[in-house]
């Protein structure tokens, strides 16, 4: 591991799609960066949860840069809390801070992209739905729990019930079935979760219905995924449905995939009790990325 140097943050806004809210967007730096890391988070969460990443990544490369942002109605982003209009907003919201990424870059920095939960889902639909571009170099994609099909997002409502309620109470709230304890075994991250003031406790009627239309939208397009991709999963997840992320990765082509199975952990594995390991395994990875273009 390279020794630590100091580095640089700096904080930025952006408007959201929405065209009213805005994005929180924190940007950390060191030296002409090499290698780029974009952090995409999950549902209901924010940034702030994955610092643990972000400082594993500043320490491991010098010449490195980290972004990451609240998407909207999360964190310390704008709009209204665990609600989102159309998925295209989170889509699109995607798109505009990977422009700042990109803006960032130089003509020899790599990009890798990592994504939880609800980031992976929007992270695959910006790729692989055809009716968004993304025009971006991409070195490799690192998803943890990707969010293709949602387990308890919704509780026990069907997605006929939410169409229902949501033509009438859009931003109807649905208190939350999981706590801390059922996304890590690490009784310190899980309080953390419970204690959050920026995680709300609920999801709105309307972006529940969103996550599970854009989940059947993009579960059958693996196939056309051409990045090198590295799929985490977590064997005990009450989020999504592992089973379905372990299929969705096989369709992809196996000279672009790596899958690795933990068995016995809870959904945010980059806040497991072993995450450093996981880290460890997940720069091991990239590392191989880097020098087959050498």
């Amino acid at each position: 591991m390279a020794k630590i140097v100091p580095f640089h943050t700096e904080d930025h806004s952006l408007t959201a799609n929405d065209g009213e809210s805005s994005l929180f967007i924190r940007h950390y730096y060191r030296g002409q960066p090499k290698l780029h890391f974009f952090l995409v988070h999950g549902a209901l969460e924010h940034s702030g949860r994955h610092m643990d990443l972000v400082n594993f990544w500043l320490k491991s490369y010098h010449d490195v840069a980290v972004t990451v942002f609240d998407s909207i109605g999360h964190g310390r982003s704008g709009g209204t809390r665990a609600y989102v209009e159309s998925f295209k907003h989170y889509v699109d919201d995607f798109y505009k801070v990977a422009e700042f990424v990109y803006s960032k870059n130089n003509e020899f920095t790599q990009t890798i992209i990592c994504s939880h939960s609800l980031g992976g889902l929007v992270t695959l639909t910006r790729l692989l739905d055809t009716s968004y571009q993304f025009p971006f170099p991409v070195k490799g994609l690192i998803f943890s729990s990707p969010c293709i099909r949602p387990q308890t997002i919704m509780a026990s409502i069907s997605l006929p019930m939410l169409e229902k309620l949501d033509r009438f109470m859009p931003k109807l709230h649905l208190p939350l079935i999981y706590k801390g304890a059922d996304l890590t075994r690490d009784p310190e991250r899980a309080n953390d979760f419970d204690t959050d003031s920026l995680i709300p406790k609920f999801i709105s009627v309307r972006m529940a219905k969103e996550v599970v239309e854009a989940s059947n939208r993009i579960i059958g397009l693996s196939y056309y995924l051409r990045i090198p991709s590295l799929f985490l999963i977590a064997g005990t997840d009450k989020i999504v449905d592992p089973t379905s992320t372990l299929l969705f990765a096989h369709g992809i082509d196996k000279q672009l995939s790596k899958v690795i199975q933990y068995p016995k952990h809870h959904h945010e594995l980059w806040n497991e009790i072993d995450r450093e390991e996981i880290f460890k395994t997940m720069k091991t990875w990239v590392d191989k990325q880097l020098k087959e273009t050498k």
